[in-house]
C-alpha cells in the first residue's frame, strides 16, 4: 500500500487548489446563504475573508446549512478532520457532492503539518469546514486567520473554535422533530430555533427554520407564536 506522507498530502492539495480556484467567485465579497438563514448575516452572506463558528448539539447540521447555498452555487468545499459527515445527509442539505473534497486528519498530526494542510485548503478552496483542534497555538492560530482575510475564504468552524477569533457565531437554541405522534409514524422535518452573534452585531439575532424541510434542504419556519395564534383563530371560529 503506498504511504502518503504529510509533504504528499500537502503537495496534493496545493496541486488540487489550482485547479478548482479559477471555479470560485473571486470577484464575489459576499457569497451566498439560503433564504433562511439570510436574516442571521449583517450581509445576508458569507463575507469573504471570515471566521463562522457554529455551536450547540445541532453545530454540524448548522454548518452544512451555512455552505449548502455557496457549494450548489458553484463554491468548492473543503473538509478536514471530520470522517463522521454524512455524505446523503451533505447532499440533502444542498451540498454538491462533485466540489467537495473531504481530507482526514491523521492521528499524531502535529500543529506544523496540521497548519501547512490548513494553508493549502485556505490557498485553493473559498468554503473549509472543520474541527478545531485544541493543541493549535494561538500564534498559529492568528498567522491562519491572516491567511483566511488574505485570499478571501469562508472558515467554518464545528463546536469550539479554540484559538480562531469567529466573526459570527451561530448556535441552536432549540430542536424540535415533526412526524412521530404517540410512538409512531415517520420524522418528516426538523424545527430549529438559531440564534446569532458576532462582532457586527450590535445585539443577537434569531430565525427559526425547518432543517431538514419536509422535502430536504433549509426552509424559512413562521415563529411559533404566530402558529399558535393561528390555531386559536381557527378554533374559535369552528367552536
Amino acid at each position: 500500500m503506498e504511504r502518503i506522507t504529510v509533504q504528499d498530502r500537502s503537495e496534493r492539495l496545493t496541486s488540487l487548489g489550482q485547479r478548482v480556484g479559477p471555479v470560485a467567485f473571486a470577484r464575489d465579497r459576499v457569497m451566498p446563504v439560503a433564504a433562511a438563514l439570510e436574516p442571521l448575516f449583517p450581509e445576508a452572506g458569507l463575507v469573504r475573508g471570515s471566521i463562522i463558528g457554529c455551536q450547540g448539539a445541532t453545530a454540524m447540521s448548522i454548518a452544512l446549512a451555512v455552505v449548502a447555498e455557496s457549494s450548489s452555487s458553484g463554491s468548492w468545499l473543503a473538509v478536514l478532520g471530520l470522517p463522521a459527515l454524512g455524505l446523503r445527509a451533505a447532499a440533502e442539505v444542498g451540498i454538491a457532492l462533485d466540489r467537495l473534497v473531504m481530507v482526514a486528519e491523521p492521528d499524531g498530526l502535529d500543529e506544523v503539518a496540521w497548519a501547512n494542510v490548513m494553508s493549502a485548503l485556505i490557498d485553493g478552496f473559498d468554503l473549509i469546514l472543520l474541527r478545531s483542534t485544541p493543541r493549535l497555538r494561538a500564534g498559529t492560530a492568528r498567522r491562519l486567520q491572516a491567511r483566511v482575510q488574505a485570499r478571501g475564504a469562508v472558515l467554518v468552524i464545528v463546536g469550539n473554535p479554540g484559538q480562531f477569533s469567529c466573526d459570527v457565531t451561530i448556535s441552536g437554541l432549540s430542536a424540535e422533530w415533526e412526524g412521530l405522534s404517540h410512538g409512531a409514524g415517520r420524522l418528516v422535518r426538523r424545527r430549529l430555533t438559531l440564534a446569532c452573534e458576532g462582532r457586527r452585531i450590535p445585539c443577537q439575532r434569531r430565525t427559526d427554520v425547518w432543517l431538514p424541510g419536509e422535502g430536504g434542504g433549509i426552509e424559512i419556519a413562521e415563529p411559533l407564536v404566530a402558529e399558535q395564534a393561528l390555531a386559536t383563530v381557527e378554533l374559535l371560529e369552528t367552536g
